[in-house]
């Protein structure tokens, strides 16, 4: 896709001329305006400002303050610099995230508070940004008859790529806004106010008929030499994954039919039998930042690079790039021992894995997705801060959190004054063992209850034997959790520099498998669905040869061998079928299962909250696993509010029932 950079300031600054107060006021142009899309040129700039819109997801482009102006949209922006938006949709507010110390953010998204509502920031800035992709891919397609100099071989292609992104943009929009207004022709002479919200149906039936026409055009390739540009591939995955949530949930609202499982089934095995697309043998080699730009297993993907023009990057280093790497870092960086440093990331502490699934949902002996999903160990870093070991250490009262007379460990004495270890050891260890001695902490319940004296006792024993600093998973908080290693980037400039050149991911492989096992389970053809779970999970154990995380065997009982445990990891009829539930969650057996193991492969790679409202359980299983929602998450919350930068600028005055979801009125 480097390619396309060159093009990227001439179309930003004709996108400018039409940067509209409302999302999608038909744009007007000046006499410098559109017939410059008329030139083969003008067009590939045109296509790409459209996947340039991806930006935004990742926090890449700052509409307060980028100078370009393409993505202003008139309405009130945060401040320059604030670039925390689309992971506050996927991941805030469900079942295995739960909340860090900071962000703006946090109370509408995961608590559900009434903040929550039409005039949310991200919320806003969410639906503008689409709708803007939108209108362009229309106004691109407009003119696309009308360019002389590209051959009817390439005009196809562009239009097929514009429709692919159109469909992705409104299969974004209408999972979390339902209803949406069904636009689909350029306009550049009128200006329309009285846009109408389409059934759910409707805007799902024009998302297939898009990306059907894309699939039949786009080229049978992995990758097109623009990498980062649709293909036949990256058609058909989607393809799968919108007729996968058509006939979940809600089905007769989203115009669910009968073969929409097998038409799952059929463009998500299309992709796997295509031979042009292969799973990493390890999966910690997935998200490797040097394996990026050639992974046989990610089949679309926004792509980033160091150069700060090509990524969005500004002259702040606030600006643009991949800003990812940000959001899932403990606060390692004020630890005794430790600095901050490139490598461990800048902890924003925004979000962290829900405690009880760091226990719970992954096989700790056999599942290896565990310990590459997260980072565990912080390495000393700046020794001088190092702790000293100390005559004795005292046990904790629970109630007060403050130290007693009574001493629970006294270290050898010529231990005593000396510091617990040296640059380069071990400075921080987040265990996975969970001593059953508190309640979980979270920020609606902040005050730990203990759980049982003994198991207190034991954990206060082994924190002060640690050398080093032991964070057990009873101790867990919004500022000390595992770190999510997905989108790391240690290849920043500097330690304070936010604009990552980590490509973010958006479809791959070992995704479509899961959408095919769930499309084949649900059909009731279980050799094809425990065939790709299966392939799926066999990827993910432990590799004949390969030295296993000391965890395994310190902590969570496997054996210290480096011994394969695929056989550990195949599952069968019966467990995909009746796994163990929580009383009375009231889901579909399977379809818990799948979500289950959707996390353990997918954890944080946005998209868990869509998967929650496709299949009918974000309420459910918000309300069963995340503290802080669970208090105020209703019915209605499968929705977001309709922005009012929609909704007010309607003329003639609709009434608000017809342009606004239920709840939010």
């Amino acid at each position: 896709m480097k390619k396309i950079a060159k093009y990227i300031f001439t179309v930003l600054v004709i996108f400018s001329f039409s940067a509209c107060e409302n999302y999608l006021k038909e744009e007007r142009y000046t006499d410098v305006g559109y017939e410059y899309f008329t030139t083969k040129v003008g067009m590939e700039a045109a296509v790409t400002g459209v996947y340039q819109t991806m930006r935004w997801y990742t926090g890449a482009w700052n509409i307060a303050g980028n100078q370009t102006g393409a993505y202003t949209s008139g309405t009130t922006a945060t401040a320059a610099g604030n670039m925390e938006t689309y992971f506050c949709l996927t991941e805030y507010g469900t079942d295995m995230t739960w909340e860090g110390t900071d962000g703006g953010n946090k109370d509408p998204f995961n608590k559900y508070l009434s903040s929550l509502n039409s005039s949310q920031d991200v919320i806003n800035k969410f639906w503008n940004n689409n709708f803007k992709g939108i209108t362009r891919a229309n106004t691109a397609l407009m003119y696309m008859a009308q360019v002389p100099d590209m051959t009817d071989v390439q005009k196809a292609q562009r239009s097929a790529e514009l429709k692919f992104m159109r469909a992705y943009y409104y299969f974004d929009l209408v999972q979390h806004f339902g209803g949406l207004p069904l636009v689909t022709e350029g306009n550049v002479t009128q200006v329309v106010t009285d846009f109408k919200r389409a059934p759910v149906a409707d805007v799902y039936k024009q998302i297939i008929s898009d990306l059907k026409a894309a699939y039949d055009v786009l080229p049978d390739v992995y990758q097109q030499s623009d990498r980062g540009r649709a293909t036949k591939w990256s058609a058909s995955h989607l393809l799968s994954k919108v007729y996968l949530t058509r006939i979940s949930s809600d089905a007769t609202v989203r115009g669910g039919k009968a073969t929409d499982l097998d038409s799952a089934a059929f463009y998500s095995e299309a992709v796997i039998n295509s031979g042009k697309f292969a799973l990493e043998s390890n999966f910690a080699n997935v998200f490797e930042q040097n394996n990026q730009k050639v992974s046989k297993e990610i089949i679309w993907d926004v792509e980033y690079t160091k150069d700060a023009l090509f990524s969005g990057a500004g002259s702040s280093t606030s600006d643009g790039g991949n800003q990812l790497h940000l959001y899932w870092v403990t606060q390692y960086d004020v630890k005794p021992g430790m600095i901050r440093d490139i490598a461990n990331g800048r902890p924003w502490k925004r979000l962290r894995i829900n405690p009880q699934f760091a226990q719970t949902l992954w096989d700790r002996t056999a599942d290896s997705r565990i310990y590459k999903t997260f980072k565990w160990t912080f390495y000393s870093n700046n020794a001088a801060t190092a702790p000293k070991w100390v005559a004795n250490y005292y046990y904790i009262n629970p109630a007060t959190n403050a130290a007693t007379s009574e001493v629970i460990y006294s270290p050898p004495a010529d231990l005593v004054g000396k510091p617990k270890f040296k640059a380069g050891d071990t400075a921080i260890y987040m265990s996975s063992k969970y001593y059953g001695a508190l309640s979980p902490y979270s920020s609606t319940n902040p005050k730990q209850t203990l759980l049982n004296d003994a198991n207190y006792r034991k954990m206060l024993t082994d924190v002060a034997k640690a050398p080093y600093l032991l964070i057990t998973q009873d101790t867990y908080d919004t500022n000390n959790f595992p770190c999510m290693l997905k989108w790391l980037d240690d290849q920043r400039s500097d330690i304070n520099y936010q604009a990552g050149s980590r490509n973010f991911h958006r479809m791959r492989l070992a995704e479509t498998y899961l959408i095919a096992a769930e499309a084949y389970g649900r059909k009731g053809d279980w050799a094809n669905a425990l065939k790709y779970i299966n392939i799926v999970r066999k990827r993910a154990a432990w590799a004949d040869g390969e030295t296993k995380a000391p965890q395994v065997y310190k902590i969570d009982g496997g054996v210290n061998n480096t011994t394969a445990t695929v056989n550990n990891m195949v599952v069968t009829q019966d467990m995909v079928q009746s796994p163990k539930l929580p009383s009375g969650a009231g889901f579909d057996a399977f379809v818990d299962w799948m979500l289950e193991e959707r996390g353990r492969e997918l954890y944080g790679e946005l998209n868990r909250w869509e998967d929650l409202a496709r299949t009918g359980t974000l309420v459910a299983r918000a309300k069963l696993y995340n503290p802080d929602a669970a208090p105020n998450i209703k019915d209605y919350h499968k929705l977001r509010p309709i922005p009012n930068t929609y909704t007010d600028r309607l003329l003639p005055i609709v009434p608000i029932a017809e342009v606004q979801n239920p709840g939010y009125y």
